[in-house]
């Protein structure tokens, strides 16, 4: 292998425009790689928004060869399984045999045994899939008796799918800690954890305006529900929420039939409103289900603003409770949120902005890709 060795980055889909996906453009970026897609929603990542929306600028970048592996179904469950399906079966994943190096990200399962042994493969590991892991027990709770006999075999089929991938795999990181743990406890996989990079440059200290800041995911696992009854029930605290999901449509509702003004919805941004809004808020509220390293928090203290977080998965090894932030209890109660937002007053909020500052900075891209660059030496 020469001193530039050619590099490919499959990415498995993009779907909400997230951490994984910023991460797949920065490694990309950085390795000056070429990029295969799994699937793609066209209706979030449609060309129209070229020039109007940086992340959309990203994925159709010219200056870059991007490769997608299939057109997409206009019906919902053949759409998701035409994606693994492609995985398996695409004459286009052929093409990656080209590369001296091929980076994994996402959940990806039937790609790397099809690739020449030559290729080197390395998969950075958001998480192992986790409807069939850590959140298969929540599952086959809420199913009908008759059906859960069926959740567990179908989980452990996909456990021993996803475990064959990891099998070829030349090196695997995972980007914290808490999935370090998960993939060995669920997949019985060792790895080494690396933290994704934050772009801490992009995030900066614009003023200390009076509200709080929500981009998390709009879904159950981002404790969206309890977000919103929390500032529901304190009128006098301000909440802006900038994302979108599935219960977007909820949000506005309750927001119209309630009338809370003291909510703002602006929906899915633009990364430039984004560093505004981060830049300019009295602080960030970011308390997910067991997540598994989380950017949000890591964007907001980069940008001197303290993160209300939650004493579970990523958030434990990113925000100091006290110093960067609070972390209210794990399975959290809107009197616990509530406490939270009435302890941390502008005057404490801005005490721990150099503290974040310097915090968010262990996390900085730089770290990221002095690392990476070693990796890919090694191998």
């Amino acid at each position: 292998m020469n001193n530039k060795p050619k590099i490919a980055i499959l990415h498995a889909f993009f779907r909400p425009k997230g951490g994984g996906e910023n991460f797949t453009f920065d490694l990309r970026n950085h390795l000056k790689a070429d990029l295969f897609a799994g699937g793609i929603d066209v209706d979030i990542w449609s060309r129209d928004k070229i020039g109007q929306d940086s992340f959309v600028t990203n994925l159709y970048d010219n200056n870059y060869q991007l490769t997608y592996l299939h057109k997409e179904s206009n019906i919902p469950i053949w759409r998701k399984i035409k994606r693994q399906l492609y995985f398996k079966f695409s004459p286009k994943i052929r093409k990656l045999n080209k590369y001296d190096i091929v980076f994994f990200s996402g959940n990806i399962a039937g790609v790397a045994g099809r690739l020449d042994p030559k290729v080197k493969k390395i998969m950075y590991c958001h998480t192992p899939p986790r409807p069939f892991t850590d959140r298969l027990e929540q599952r086959l709770e809420s199913a009908p008796g008759w059906k859960r006999p069926w959740m567990k075999q179908f989980a452990r089929w996909v456990r021993a799918e996803y475990r064959k991938e990891l099998d070829h795999m030349d090196v695997i990181m995972t980007n914290s800690v808490n999935i370090q743990n998960r993939l060995k406890k669920f997949i019985k996989h060792d790895s080494q954890v690396v933290y994704p990079p934050v772009k801490t440059n992009r995030f900066q200290h614009i003023s200390q305006g009076d509200y709080f800041l929500s981009y998390g995911r709009l879904e159950d696992l981002k404790r969206m529900k309890l977000i919103v009854e929390t500032f529901a029930q304190n009128p006098d605290k301000k909440l802006v929420i900038c994302s979108t999901g599935p219960l977007k449509d909820w949000i506005q509702d309750q927001i119209t039939t309630r009338n809370l003004t003291n909510i703002t919805f602006e929906g899915l941004v633009s990364d430039e409103r984004l560093a505004e809004l981060v830049g300019k808020c009295l602080a960030g509220i970011y308390i997910p289900v067991q997540e598994d390293f989380g950017i949000i928090q890591c964007e907001l203290m980069a940008a001197g603003k303290p993160v209300i977080g939650v004493q579970e998965g990523g958030l434990l090894e990113t925000v100091i409770d006290k110093q960067t932030g609070i972390l209210i209890p794990s399975n959290p109660s809107i009197k616990d949120l509530s406490k939270a937002i009435t302890e941390l007053t502008p005057k404490k909020a801005l005490a721990m902005k150099t503290a974040s500052i310097k915090q968010a900075k262990k996390f900085d891209e730089s770290v990221f890709y002095d690392q990476v660059n070693k990796i890919i030496k090694s191998i």
